[in-house]
């Protein structure tokens, strides 16, 4: 990790030099030298680095040169970069005349403790003089110099981009079984809930084993609830106990009293057969268990089980166990069988009988360990040669001897295979808890705050490399994927992995819990530390006090309990004078959306001059953004989702020229002005746009209306200046917009758009408008076009007549389509010529009476398409690749006809009704098609009676053969029966 660190600092020194020659910076006499001799001690060192990298794991000695290397490094970034955000905000000054009295006084208050002229040259000198000391030492260890750096070699990405399929399990049948009957068995002389213990090693599979006993179609039958629960340590016996209640519920939970939870649980559970997996358990303190025990013992009905995963005999006699599974090791046939599974998929036969021997090797030296042979079989997965499989057998890496160690083996072999940013950025991730899904998005963004992904245009695509290279090397497990199944959105890590990471980041990442009651121990402090994440867990919960001195923190999570928000609150302002070298500020407020934590945010956090990620998400209660938010020119990320109550300001200034991700869904007081993003040009991520006009509103008759005529101009223009943006964006209130504003938007240009909602809601609502005043919506939306590769469309209140924009057909990459609340809407758009629509919704459209051969499609005397765009419809078909389909809430339907294409809706498994009072009934062609699986009907009093069940319906028969249908909520038919 420290290649990486020194590497970083390399590149920041010598972008730093180009930095201060491009804006004409005069330095203090001599420290140009001095960073000159940095920079070149700096070279010197990265020479000796992957040789000390892989001996600091046996000697201590360089495993101390290496931590104090680290510090050096990262003192010279700090400095670096407080120095680079002057000269920035210096730039930034000049160009904003009006700006300077408003925000350069807070930001001047910090410049004497960061970069004084004469203060910053004897920093460098002192700096450059400790690190020559490091230097010196280095020859004391006799490193092997190595002059290829490590991260200039790419690794090898596979030419396939599909993951290791994890469920493909080996020689776990018989265990399985075994398991299985436990959990079937019912004994009369048990009393209370019997608890079935796995106890195994690290790395065995004892997660995997109840995985797959937990989702065994036998097991799922037995059990009237399945409940999974991921404890790890320590164990808190509140978040368990809600983690129980919402599985039982499907409801997170509010509640702050532990009993109370409990009083609920029982509830939940009285007279219903369940099943509780408790994985992960650690805590040897049977109290912490035995309320929870007691509350599962007195509502549980008879055959109910409890099934733990634990590592320790003594943890499963404390639980209380009545059966104990000890799980043995993989046999070497099948360690084999699943290390070869990994390590040649893709591989052609011949290519596996080369290197089989030599991997046969390597799969003992796994030693029945599962996890340590999908690990080694990821790493070798890219190497082709007899020589880099050699190299791997002989490592002295197998000789480590030391029991946890000793199972870290086969990681650090992945490990130190790995480039050197990659392998800060997998550290890094010891700041997650154990268990917890980490989103990818999120992850890419906090290795991009800490520079692990360099500083060009490009961070993003390379930390998607980054990810998919862990991934395949098994670093990443359980992953979750996206609606289409396109891509990983989400993922864990397996505990062994998370435990090595927090080695690699020992001394440097803490996970504290405090709550109030017990003296915080001071175990987690080391003057080293640089990311923390702090747990409140109720409100006698405070900040450690050894939390301000830490002063040397580059990411510092807090999670916090709703009920301390006054000591959150209270603590803030000294936190942020204390810890001015954070990157990474995370004071969301996700577990806790119905309530807040924060309800402000000090002005002081303008003094963080290093900050690239900010999150404020959840905080309800914060009313408005400080100023100075807007002094922290490097920020690049600002999460402020669900932050509802924040109102826009007076005058914003355009200080966030790095900012890259501004997530603001579900900021409802803010129009998109109050972000002062003209300056933001390297924006990516907009997620809303909220148009603000300027003064449309004429008099006529003593009254307000609007005129499209006397239109004058938004600042829906503004997003012209967005090249960037990719992903989601959803505009709203663009009934008070021209065509000229929604041209000069520019949506077409921006390729990376993935996802779109078009919302026509005026700023004027309420008011008398003119007749055939809307009539320039259709203009609006035409004019709105956007880039050929949209995937999915959202279009609402609409207030004209009904539209189609030309531009929809050539969208030929559009999945979904989500129509509502256009009240005016007499007819449906011809959505039958979208040729690759795979989902489509239809809300709130009141006025709709009939849908028909303009939404259906209709042939012509010819027997083509009646539209000039009929290329699109391959063999006169409508809705092609529809699959899924639903209409809600649309009053005033009463007929639906089928439309006169040759074939419709080839492809449809699902049709959903809701809401829908008048409609009559459903086409019976399209009832009738075989690909049907599921229909689903609710508060549709007329179909209801037409097509209920038992000989009762007229037209029960057209939907008896659909499997699975559903009738104001109540199950008729569920798969087949």
């Amino acid at each position: 990790m420290a290649e990486a660190i020194v590497s970083g600092v390399f590149e920041r020194l010598t972008s730093f030099s180009l930095q201060v020659a491009e804006n004409g910076v005069r330095l203090v006499v001599g420290v140009n030298e001095e960073l000159k001799k940095i920079g070149t001690t700096l070279c010197t060192i990265r020479a000796v680095l992957a040789d000390a990298e892989k001996r600091q794991v046996k000697e201590q000695a360089v495993k101390l040169w290496l931590d104090r290397l680290q510090n050096a490094a990262y003192d010279i970034e700090d400095l670096l970069d407080g120095w680079s955000t002057v000269v920035i905000r210096s730039k930034i000054e000049e160009s904003q005349s009006s700006f300077r009295l408003s925000s350069l006084q807070p930001f001047a208050n910090s410049i004497p403790r960061l970069v004084r002229r004469r203060g910053i040259a004897t920093k460098i000198k002192e700096l450059s003089e400790s690190l020559q000391v490091i230097a010196k030492e280095k020859d004391d260890f006799a490193f092997i110099v190595n002059l290829i750096r490590n991260d200039d070699i790419e690794p090898e990405r596979p030419k396939t981009t599909c993951f290791v399929d994890a469920s493909e399990i080996r020689g776990r049948d018989q265990d399985k079984n075994s398991i299985i009957s436990m959990l079937l068995s019912e004994n009369g002389q048990e009393r209370g809930v019997p608890i079935i213990s796995i106890v195994g090693m690290g790395g065995i599979g004892k997660t995997t084993l109840a995985q797959i006993v937990y989702n065994d179609r036998e097991v799922s039958a037995y059990f009237q609830k399945k409940l999974w629960v991921c404890v790890s340590d320590p164990f808190d016996e509140m978040r368990i106990a809600k983690a129980i209640l919402e599985a039982l519920t499907g409801i997170p939970s509010g509640l702050g009293e532990l009993n109370t939870v409990l009083e609920k649980i029982h509830e939940s559970i009285v007279g219903k057969k369940f099943l509780l997996v408790l994985d992960d358990v650690w805590t040897e303190d049977e109290r912490k268990w035995q309320s929870l025990k007691c509350c599962l013992k007195s509502g549980a009905p008879p055959g109910s089980k409890i099934l733990v995963t634990t590592r320790k005999e003594n943890v499963a006699t404390v639980m209380g166990c009545t059966r104990l599974f000890h799980l043995g090791k993989l046999s070497e046939e099948e360690c084999w069988s699943l290390f070869s599974q990994v390590a040649f998929s893709g591989w052609n036969h011949r290519a596996r009988q080369i290197l089989a021997d030599i991997g046969k090797k390597i799969a003992d030296k796994c030693n029945g360990l599962p996890l340590a042979a999908k690990t080694l079989g990821g790493l070798l997965r890219f190497k082709k040669s007899r020589e880099q499989w050699q190299r791997i057998l002989d490592s002295n890496m197998w000789e480590l001897d030391e029991a946890e160690t000793g199972l870290f083996s086969p990681l650090l072999l992945s490990y130190y295979d790995l480039p050197a940013p990659l392998r800060q950025c997998f550290s890094y991730c010891a700041i997650f808890p154990k268990g917890y899904k980490i989103e990818k998005d999120l992850l890419i963004k906090l290795w991009m705050a800490q520079g692990f992904l360099g500083d060009g245009n490009g961070m993003e695509i390379v930390g998607e490399e980054y990810f998919d290279n862990l991934a395949m090397r098994s670093f990443f497990q359980e992953f979750e994927t996206d609606e289409n199944d396109d891509g990983i959105i989400r993922c864990k890590m397996h505990d062994i992995v998370h435990d090595f990471a927090q080695l690699l980041r020992k001394r440097e990442c803490y996970v504290v819990a405090s709550n109030g009651i017990e003296e915080q121990r001071a175990e987690w402090y080391h003057e080293s530390a640089r990311h923390l994440r702090v747990i409140l867990d109720n409100e006698q919960a405070v900040i450690p006090s050894l939390l301000y001195n830490a002063k040397k923190l580059r990411s510092l999570l807090v999670d916090s309990c709703p009920s301390n928000s006054s000591t959150l609150n209270a603590s803030l302002p000294r936190l942020f004078d204390q810890l001015t070298c954070l990157r990474m500020l995370d004071l969301s407020n996700n577990r806790y959306r119905k309530q807040t934590s924060i309800t402000e945010l000090p002005c002081q956090i303008g003094e963080l001059i290093h900050l690239r990620y900010v999150s404020l998400e959840g905080n309800k209660g914060l009313k408005e953004l400080p100023m100075t938010l807007w002094d922290l020119c490097n920020l690049q990320t600002l999460n402020i989702r669900l932050c509802s109550s924040i109102q826009s300001s007076k005058f914003i200034p355009e200080g966030l020229i790095n900012l890259r991700h501004l997530q603001n869904a579900e900021t409802y007081g803010c129009t998109s002005k109050a972000f002062g993003l003209k300056r933001s040009i390297l924006l990516q991520t907009l997620e809303e746009f909220v148009v603000e006009p300027f003064g449309y509103l004429l008099a006529w008759d003593g009254e307000q209306i609007l005129k499209e005529s006397e239109m004058h101009r938004s600042n829906l223009c503004d997003l012209g200046t967005f090249a960037l943006l990719r992903g989601n964006l959803k505009i709203i209130g663009l009934g008070d917009v021209s065509r000229r504003d929604a041209e000069e938007a520019g949506l077409w240009k921006k390729t990376g758009l993935r996802n779109l909602t078009l919302s026509f809601n005026s700023m004027y609502k309420g008011m008398r408008v003119l007749e055939g005043a809307y009539a320039h919506e259709s203009s609006v939306i035409e004019a709105l076009q956007p880039p050929l590769y949209l995937e999915s469309l959202d279009i609402n209140r609409m207030n004209g007549p009904t539209a189609f924009p030309s531009w929809m057909v050539s969208l030929t990459m559009l999945k979904r389509v989500r129509l509502w609340a256009c009240f005016n809407w007499k007819t449906l758009p011809p959505m039958w010529k979208l040729p690759v629509l795979e989902h489509l919704e239809i809300w709130e459209m009141k006025n709709v009476k009939e849908v028909g051969q303009e939404f259906m499609g209709a042939e012509t005397e010819k027997g083509q398409a009646s539209s000039s765009s009929s290329s699109s419809v391959n063999n006169n078909i409508a809705f092609p690749s529809l699959k899924h389909l639903k209409f809600q809430s649309m009053d005033d339907w009463q007929e639906w006809n089928y439309g006169h294409l040759l074939s419709t809706m080839p492809l449809l498994c699902s049709l959903k009704i809701n809401s829908c009072l008048k409609l009559k009934s459903l086409p019976r062609h399209l009832l009738q098609k075989t690909t049907l699986q599921v229909l689903d009907i609710f508060d549709c009093p007329i179909l209801t009676e037409r097509y209920s069940r038992n000989g009762t319906g007229e037209d029960w028969h057209y939907i008896s053969h659909i499997p699975t249908i559903t009738i104001d909520g109540e199950d008729v038919k569920r798969d087949g029966n």
